[in-house]
């Protein structure tokens, strides 16, 4: 496995991970600067995740999976296998040398703890899937596990996505309206059905997560709201990055990055475009009203773009 100054030289590297050591991938998270996408979904964490893909020095990720690898630990280590963790590790046969990796020492030594779980996780990927990189990940409901976050990796950035309540609720009843029509079991759509007092819940929620944060780690949290990031995609970008500590670099706003579909390759980017609200065209001008009044306390901290503490 590299030395510490390797890793830090960025030199990437292409051998099989080594013998496990949790001493060492415990060192090796402390050091590593990862960004971790978070907050409502439907409010351009995928953008964000797309963008920040494309910098030099993070995880090159192909597609838009959320692993939920800080809400289900040990997802990677058992059956069935989880697709969107397979696809972040570029495919079956990483996510099985994964499991043959840490065997060994499970085996000697009994199951890891949920932390040294997303740890060896995440050196895994940043050693032998993603090469002298810094791991990046999006998975909206991680707004829940921050504290576990800032234990594992101390240098963590955090991004939190926010968007008009009225666009997202939009955003919700157009993505079932589609689910539905390609066929989608109400099992895999269960999580967008969900009339206006639920969202009502779930921004209300989101609202407390972000703010019983700010106190231990506001300094290190984002807010980045959507139609900050669609209407200025370019100087949105370039704030983040100062904020990040990183160099901005312009394929990170191009419209699309080249490549195929497959697993573990490059696929048509989310361009970031501004696009105007069209809320009326599926919800009611009540129900849009409900939804402004019950959430207008919050809407100044959810359009305000910057560093949260």
């Amino acid at each position: 496995m590299r030395t510490m100054l390797q890793r830090l030289s960025g030199k990437p590297h292409t051998e099989p991970a080594a013998k496990f050591d949790l001493a060492e991938l415990r060192r090796w998270c402390e050091q590593s600067r990862p960004i971790f996408i978070v907050g409502l979904a439907r409010s351009g964490t995928s953008m964000l995740q797309v963008a920040f893909a494309q910098h030099p020095t993070m995880f090159d990720i192909a597609n838009c999976r959320e692993t939920f690898i800080f809400l289900r630990p040990r997802q990677p280590y058992v059956d069935p296998i989880h697709f969107p963790t397979r696809a972040y590790l570029k495919g079956r046969p990483n996510l099985m040398a994964l499991r043959e990796w840490i065997e060994p020492y499970e085996e000697e030594f009994g199951e890891l703890s949920e932390a040294d779980s997303i740890r060896a996780f995440f050196y895994f990927a940043g050693n032998s899937v993603y090469p002298g990189r810094h791991p990046l990940e999006k998975t909206p409901g991680h707004l829940r596990k921050l504290e576990l976050i800032f234990e594992i990796f101390p240098r963590a950035k955090i991004l939190v996505c926010s968007r008009d309540p009225v666009d997202v609720m939009a955003s919700y009843r157009k993505r079932l309206a589609k689910a539905q029509s390609d066929g989608e079991p109400p099992e895999k759509t269960g999580w967008l059905d969900k009339g206006v007092d639920e969202m009502i819940g779930v921004f209300e929620r989101f609202t407390k997560l972000v703010n019983d944060a700010i106190p231990a780690h506001g300094k290190d949290m984002f807010m980045a709201p959507y139609d900050w990031l669609i209407d200025s995609p370019k100087e949105s970008i370039q704030t983040i990055c100062q904020f990040a500590e990183m160099d901005f670099v312009p394929t990170m706003i191009a419209s699309e990055a080249t490549g195929s579909k497959a697993e573990g390759k490059s696929e048509k980017a989310h361009a970031i475009q501004k696009r105007a609200s069209d809320a009326h065209k599926v919800l009611t001008a009540e129900e849009i009203e409900r939804i402004q009044k019950a959430c207008a306390p919050w809407l100044t901290q959810w359009s305000t773009p910057g560093v949260l503490g």
